[in-house]
């Protein structure tokens, strides 16, 4: 997984709006949990890419950390906080490594992304989540976010575009191109295609991103395995992407 994001962290930025990017996102889609764990909250982002939420939740006054499989993308989110002068504890790490980093436990752990599809099976899932599970306190809180696989199956649509970036002088047109293979639990391949415009020229960069596609059921399962309670979501049959909460 890593090593995906390794390369495509100098351009993982193009893949975002600026109200993405700034982190604001994200605090509005966690709000609710985050406002609950309160300000002297311990949080760890550990799927932290460029830091985009570590840095907004920082510079609001939380106790923040963050943790990420690709070393490049912890090279950018570090970079990024020594801009903002902001002291963010950082690590390169699987997740289920997370306990032999991070000693104290944190009140609330964010996983964001649809980072947890990356996890090749059920026993990889398993682990992950159990070191998610390792670095929180008791009574604290998981919050993963991922797509909704089988509406995602369902549609089977090959292409999703977004609207031209402009940053620096540069332009970029960011398209997403999946393929589906006929088993559901197959590898899931996306080209995240970049289209860049020079002054009239176009360059292409593309990356291609593995996933391996889980039930909400299995989620579910591989949550309460791993010790977790109280688990809640916003799964919906129609809806891209849903949200869970575990205790």
């Amino acid at each position: 997984m890593g090593e995906q994001y390794d390369a495509l962290s100098g351009d993982y930025h193009w893949l975002y709006s600026d109200y993405t990017l700034c982190g604001k996102r994200a605090l509005d889609e966690n709000e609710d949990v985050i406002t609950e764990a309160g300000l002297k909250a311990r949080i760890l982002d550990c799927s932290c890419g460029i830091g985009t939420l570590a840095i907004h939740l920082a510079k609001l006054g939380y106790e923040v950390s963050g943790s990420d499989a690709s070393w490049r993308m912890i090279e950018k989110t570090t970079l990024a906080a020594k801009n903002t002068e902001l002291d963010i504890p950082l690590i390169c790490c699987r997740w289920e490594d997370l306990h032999s980093h991070f000693t104290d436990r944190f009140d609330l752990v964010i996983c964001s992304g649809n980072s947890i599809g990356h996890t090749r099976n059920r026993e990889e899932m398993l682990r992950s989540l159990e070191g998610m599970r390792a670095v929180l306190r008791d009574g604290g809180k998981l919050v993963l976010h991922s797509l909704n696989w089988e509406q995602l199956r369902k549609e089977k649509k090959r292409f999703t575009h977004y609207q031209w970036r402009e940053r620096g002088g540069q332009r970029c047109l960011p398209l997403y191109v999946w393929t589906f293979p006929e088993g559901f639990d197959d590898a899931h391949t996306i080209d995240v295609v970049l289209v860049f415009d020079s002054g009239g020229k176009a360059s292409i960069r593309f990356y291609p991103i593995v996933y391996y596609p889980f039930h909400i059921e299995d989620l579910i399962e591989r949550l309460r395995c791993a010790g977790f309670t109280d688990i809640r979501n916003t799964f919906s049959e129609g809806a891209p992407e849903y949200r869970v909460i575990a205790s």
